[in-house]
Order: C-alpha cells, then structure tokens, then sequence
C-alpha cells in the first residue's frame, strides 16, 4: 500500500465507503488456502483466547463475524495481501464484511463503531486512540532507484527526489544518510510534489535518482534501465507502511477474534511468499481484472523486492513489537503526525498478546502460515 502524505486522523471526514466485490477469491480457493476441517482439535498456544482449532492448525470461526476496512482508495495489487487476508478469515468458518476506504476514513469508521478493525498508519492510530493489533505491510513500499548510479556508495552528495516533504521518503532519506556517515544532509532531497511527478522526472530525465512506489518499477522498465539501490525495507527495517488497529475496547472484549486476524494475516503473508499463482489469482479477483494477468506478476515481482510481508515465527518481533512501534511513533511525532491525545506511552498504542499468541501458532504449523 502506498500512501502520498502522512496524516493525521483527524484530518479528514469520514467519505464515502465502497464495498469490496463479495465472494471468495481464488486464493482461498487454491491448495494453498486453508478451510476449517473437520478433526480433532489442538491446544495451540498456550494462551490462545479460547480460539479452538482443527488438527491442521486453522482456527474454527464459526459464529464469528468480522467489519474490516482498507484504506487503499482504488484496488490495486499491492493491497492483494489484505484482501486474502479477509478471504481467509471466510474459509476458517467467518462472516466478514470487508470495505475499501481512503485516507483516514476507516479509521474514522473503527471509532465510530462501522468497522471492528481497519488499516492505516501508525500516526492516524495515535493521534485517534486506537491500539494496534496486527501489522498491515510492515515496510513502506518504496525503492530508492538511480538512472545513472549502482551503488549507494556513489550517492553521496547526490539529489534525490521523494512525493513530498511529510511522506515517507523524507524519513528514509534522511535515515539512509545518517546510516552511511554521510550526517542528515549526505542527500539532497526535492519534492516535487506526488510520487507521479516523482516518476516523470525520472523518465524525463529531469532528476536520475528517486523514491518510487515498487509498483512504478514496471512504468520505469517501460523506458529504460533504473537500477534499484535501496529498499525501503534495508533502509530502515522496523519502520511500516501501514498497522491494523482497533478500539481499546473492542481489542478488550474480542482477544479471540484478534488473535483469528493476527493468524488470517500470517496465513496471507505466507500465500504471498509461497503460493504465487494463488496471490495473483487474487490480485486479478480483488482488482476487478483491472490490472491484466502480465501487470499483475510484475507487480508481484516488484513487491517482492522489498519483502513487505516476513512470514515466519522468527520474524514475529519485527512484524510487531514495542520496538517496531516506537520507531513508527519516533519517526511520526519528530514529523509533527502525533499530537495532543495521540502522545502517550507507547504500551498504550499496542496489543501484543494476541499476536505473540498467534506466533506460538506459526511456529506449530510453518507449511500454512
């Protein structure tokens, strides 16, 4: 998922919400999706919530019913994991109610109460009150490309164009030259103004080295050769492109159903690091054909690059942890994203005993999740 401009919460108006396109994508329905089977249960973690399980590790959710929210503005393939993610949910037995939304609107609609859960980034969550529960993507899906360069060694000094001033480039550049020695200012950072214009000088030629959204990598291939120097996700490991969070209160009331998503999101994690075919099944499903069969897999392709998407046990803390948290929190309040009631502790902006839970569950089961 790519986002223009960090926001605050409270910078928009709940709008309009466009119901996502009903029926199981081809993901759930593929070898690789997993359905509640008949079969003795098992005792999976030692603190699972009450959530009761089939021999092959899925969740029984029947009698569960799930409001989840995107905030995605158009379907694109990048948001293809969390759509499988709701999908999963289906086949483990769920009623799921998944709506696509744009901006801070779904989490406006989580606290009033529309929606049980939604994604969006970590400032929105802050400044809103609400916890997080789950990781959405869990690096920014940005790569740092050159039309001249190879190396990051060779970029000292260098212009580099990123959206805008408040977007995550402004983070990962900066963050990028402190890594390198090179002090704050080792960049040079413009910003044109959105990540369009941001392409466009890099095929004018106006400016050879940007931050780009991974799916641009398929615009740029088309004319000529952009060399990937950083990702992202090596730039600055713990820092996400999107959470999904809830209400204190119903995380709070519902630990079983946080837990069956943290589960639904690894399981969606692992189809988009195992079972390609099946993700690009649902990518074609989930955009409505809008991107033909060819983009999709380029698309994939380019995700794939910056791993926005860990799905193992082991990679459970840099998922989702206090640090990966305090981090976001770091990044966004020196931004100027948190303010007023959404500066407090961080232990108050998270709910880690379901996802550790569901961990202990990965770890179990490591060929569905």
């Amino acid at each position: 998922m790519r986002y223009p401009i960090r926001f605050s919460a409270m910078a928009l108006g709940i709008g309009l919400l466009a119901s996502a396109c009903g029926g199981s994508s081809s993901a759930t329905s593929s070898s690789s999706a997993t359905t509640a089977a008949s079969g003795a249960s098992s005792s999976g973690a030692s603190n699972n919530y009450g959530l009761k399980f089939n021999a092959d590790g899925t969740p029984i959710l029947t009698g569960m019913s799930f409001n989840l929210g995107i905030a995605a503005g158009n379907p694109v393939p990048g948001d293809t994991t969390n759509y499988i993610l709701s999908e999963t949910l289906k086949s483990w037995g769920a009623k799921v109610n998944y709506t696509i939304g744009s901006g801070s609107s779904m989490q406006l609609a989580v606290l009033s109460g529309q929606l049980n859960v939604a994604d969006g980034q970590e400032a929105g969550a802050a400044d809103s009150g609400l916890v997080i529960i789950a990781p959405a993507m869990t690096h920014v899906d940005l790569v740092l490309v050159s039309s001249k360069f190879t190396t990051v060694d060779q970029l000292k000094g260098q212009t580099v164009a990123g959206a805008t001033s408040i977007d995550p480039s402004s983070y990962l550049g900066p963050t990028l030259s402190k890594a390198m020695g090179w002090g704050a200012n080792g960049l040079v950072m413009t910003y044109p103004g959105s990540d369009s214009s941001v392409v466009n000088e890099l095929i004018s030629g106006k400016t050879v080295n940007g931050f780009v959204a991974a799916e641009d990598l398929v615009t740029l291939k088309k004319h000529g050769t952009f060399n990937v120097i950083k990702t992202a996700g090596q730039i600055a490991p713990e820092y996400a492109d999107s959470f999904n969070a809830a209400t204190p209160a119903w995380a709070n009331a519902n630990p079983a159903m946080v837990e069956a998503i943290d589960l639904a999101w690894w399981h969606a994690a692992w189809v988009f690091n195992h079972d390609t075919a099946a993700w690009d099944a649902a990518a074609e499903k989930y955009t409505n054909n809008a991107a033909s069969p060819a983009d999709v897999v380029l698309e994939r392709q380019a995700l794939e690059a910056f791993k926005p998407w860990p799905d193992t046990a082991a990679s459970a803390d840099q998922n989702l942890s206090l640090a990966t948290v305090k981090t976001n929190y770091d990044a966004n309040l020196a931004a100027g994203e948190i303010k007023g009631a959404g500066v407090r502790p961080i232990a108050s902006l998270v709910d880690l005993g379901p996802w550790q839970a569901s961990a202990k569950i990965v770890a179990k089961y490591p060929s569905i999740y």
